[in-house]
């Protein structure tokens, strides 16, 4: 009898065990290898602007504070890198990848490729930069772009107002067409100027005014130069504008050095975005009035709530949409010398 107690103990020990392991087993298959808990994030490098390598670091970070493994992507802000950047997310998607946080190089390449349209069971949360016209993006983590436009140019109308000069000249510096943002900040911005310029009150010397004559190839420093120079060309020499409205810092950065190298030392009120190293000291120097810090941190931290939202399943609600994509938006703020 004794024998027979303990055999049955045995059997429903060993029974035990082999149920644990087959839960375990479970789990590990429920999880694809832990593939529920791995984000593939696609990023410019930071060879054209520095804040991407801060997006990196930040977005890493947040993420990793949800438990997310995060497989990282970059390419040049360049057409090559374009084409570069439909690749990587071919072959993030191609490796099993389902969770993907992107930053489009150029969002029409990333629409012309169909590949989101073809993987519907791919999540994929923009960060940053909107890619319109394509409903299989699940969410948005930016800022509010047109009100960045806005922003800057308030401060120049508030400028111009507390002058008490009856006209002023400006000129435009935008961003280039292949990221959809570069045309919303400029829409910001003549939603306030267009009138002061249709009326006379701030002049437009080199007469481009239009977002087709005034976008820029690309958001480096080398086209902000191109810019300026181009700008320039409608000036006398030794004259120069009395406001630029820069949508970055880059642009405000080349648009300073081709001033400095034409001789102008008294320099224009001009604006910024990104509220980088250079631009922060550039301000302190008297050679920009202001950039816009867009919270950076704010910004990976909502990525990284969205994504867990998706994992879990619990998706997170937003009042705010564009073109009914659901958007959470990051704090701006204006930065002048006072700031820092």
């Amino acid at each position: 009898m004794r024998n027979r107690i303990l055999g049955l103990l045995t059997t429903i020990i060993l029974g035990g065990a082999i149920m644990v392991g087959l839960i375990a087993c479970g789990d590990s298959d429920d999880n694809k290898g832990n593939n529920q808990k791995k984000v593939v994030v696609l990023l410019p490098d930071n060879s054209s602007l520095d804040r991407w390598a801060t997006d990196k670091e930040n977005l890493e970070k947040v993420l990793g504070t949800y438990g997310f493994q995060t497989d990282f992507y970059e390419a040049p802000e360049t057409a090559e890198g374009a084409d570069q950047q439909v690749n990587q997310l071919r072959n993030a998607i191609n490796g099993g990848a389902k969770y993907i946080v992107l930053t489009a190089i150029d969002y029409q390449k990333i629409n012309d490729s169909k590949l989101l349209e073809q993987n519907p069971d791919v999540k994929v949360v923009c960060h940053d930069r909107i890619i319109p016209d394509n409903p299989r993006i699940a969410y948005i983590s930016s800022t509010d772009t047109k009100e960045i436009g806005r922003m800057q140019a308030m401060f120049l109308l508030n400028h111009y107002r507390s002058s008490g000069a009856a006209t002023m000249t400006i000129e435009l510096l935008e961003g280039p067409e292949t990221d959809v943002n570069a045309k919303s900040y400029y829409d910001g911005a003549m939603e306030l100027l267009k009138s002061y310029i249709d009326d006379g009150s701030l002049v437009v010397k080199s007469g481009k005014k239009e977002y087709s004559q005034v976008k820029s190839d690309s958001w480096s420093i080398a086209d902000g130069r191109k810019a300026m120079q181009d700008r320039l060309a409608s000036y006398a020499e030794g004259e120069r504008p009395d406001m630029i409205l820069a949508a970055n810092d880059n642009l405000a950065q080349g648009a300073i050095a081709t001033l400095m190298v034409a001789g102008i030392t008294d320099m224009p009120v001009i604006t910024g975005q990104d509220n980088t190293a250079v631009a922060e000291d550039n301000i302190k120097n008297g050679r920009q009035a202001m950039t816009i810090d867009k919270n950076l941190e704010d910004m990976a931290y909502n990525t990284a709530l969205i994504v867990n939202s998706l994992v879990s399943k619990s998706p997170v609600q937003s009042s705010q949409s564009i073109n009914g994509i659901p958007v959470f938006y990051s704090k701006t703020t204006v930065m002048t010398i006072d700031s820092y």
